[in-house]
């Protein structure tokens, strides 16, 4: 009876690595050009996507296909080529990083943008993929981009941001510097170390509709447990080994999703480069500048914006779905209160933020802040780290 019992214990314990066997999601393969790329991504894509309305199905696949731009020969001339591969995060797609794109290619880089496996279809298919799909996605584009340009970086948001990390501590010699937008180094939780032992027995701790063409509503927690154990790898990897190579990092001290601080420290001790830069940005503290830190302060009451979010770091206030005036609101505080999710979405004079007690006191259904005013600013300062880092001969 003792085998019987510690047999069907393993078997449960094991269940999500047989279920993940024969998994219909769209995955990377290694050595293939981006153009092909991309055309598998369309046809799959366009058979698995959940579309929140039929009739808007163009405007949704484009928003989560993975895309490439390319310099304005005109503008650019025909310089050395620098080539930027980003990543968007968890639950996210492509569109999450698209505002940063436009702006770097603007500013004469050619720019790749990756799907990371499990995303851009639906939430549920997160449950088929892990860390270690998401690695592979990264690495094949970034060892294909890299023959293919003068000078290279990898950058990301969040969880996009912890494998453009990683990868650039692996291949030192290939990278000549790195974008980090929110960085996941550790999740903004004290229990987040519990949820790989929960992925053994739940799917999911809520699961949501999303009315949200660009991003899930909802995480499995097999999903959260994959992004917990890249993050603690990831954030050994580069405290382990510190490095100088370049990085460039933009966060939020407010920040309810990934916690700041420990990106602060990250930054602190393994990213040694006397040219890395990290832009802060606090509701709390004042506006401060040293050799290697800015500080912005985000309370800013005329545009009823209190602090920076998770996702608003790189977000274009012009952007017509995200942006200050877009269609889109972030609401998803409110999923299991309709009412003040309806008042977050129609408020015309609703406050902005991440989540908190002062932000909650300023509007009982405020939301949360999908653009950064200072946009411009912050993209201007990624190309002038760019140009000093590139080292073009």
């Amino acid at each position: 009876m003792r085998q019987q019992i510690v047999f069907w214990c393993l078997c449960v314990m094991m269940f999500p690595v047989w279920a993940a066997d024969g998994k219909d999601v769209f995955l990377s393969k290694s050595g293939e050009d981006f153009s092909t790329y991309e055309s598998r991504a369309r046809l799959f894509l366009s058979a698995h996507k959940e579309w929140i309305n039929p009739q808007n199905s163009a405007n949704e696949l484009a928003a989560v296909m993975p895309f490439e731009l390319r310099p304005d020969p005109q503008q650019c001339g025909t310089a050395s080529t620098i080539g930027v591969l980003l990543s968007h995060g968890l639950s996210d797609s492509p569109f999450s990083v698209r505002d940063a794109a436009l702006a770097l290619q603007k500013a004469c880089y050619q720019v790749r943008v990756i799907l990371l496996p499990g995303h851009g279809t639906r939430s549920a298919d997160l449950l088929q993929v892990n860390e270690e799909d998401w690695r592979t996605a990264f690495r094949d584009a970034a060892d294909t981009f890299q023959k293919e340009v003068d000078v290279f970086y990898v950058g990301g948001f969040s969880t996009g941001g912890a494998l453009a990390a990683e990868y650039a501590w692996h291949h030192p010699d290939a990278v000549s510097g790195v974008l980090l937008f929110s960085p996941l180094f550790k999740i903004n939780s004290g229990i987040d170390w519990l949820s790989p032992l929960l992925s053994y027995f739940k799917d999911w701790l809520d699961n949501y509709p999303t009315d949200d063409f660009a991003k899930y509503a909802s995480i499995p927690v097999p999903a959260i447990a994959s992004a917990y154990r890249l993050a603690k790898e990831a954030r050994n990897t580069l405290q382990d080994n510190p490095q100088p190579i370049p990085v460039f990092m933009a966060l939020s001290e407010d920040d309810q999703t990934v916690d700041a601080s420990v990106s602060e420290s990250v930054f602190h001790e393994a990213m040694i480069s006397p040219k890395s830069q990290m832009l802060l940005y606090s509701r709390l503290q004042g506006n401060a500048n040293t050799d290697r830190v800015r500080i912005y302060n985000t309370n800013w009451p005329e545009q009823r914006i209190l602090g920076l979010s998770h996702m608003s770091i790189h977000g274009d206030p012009n952007n017509p779905y995200y942006g200050a005036n877009g269609s889109y609101r972030i609401c998803g505080w409110y999923l299991d209160e309709p009412v003040k999710y309806q008042a977050c979405r129609s408020d015309t004079n609703n406050w902005f933020g991440e989540k908190s007690a002062a932000l909650s006191e300023k509007s009982d259904h405020a939301g949360r802040i999908s653009w950064n005013p200072l946009f411009e600013s912050l993209m201007k300062q990624v190309s002038n780290f760019i140009q000093a880092t590139a080292y073009l001969e």
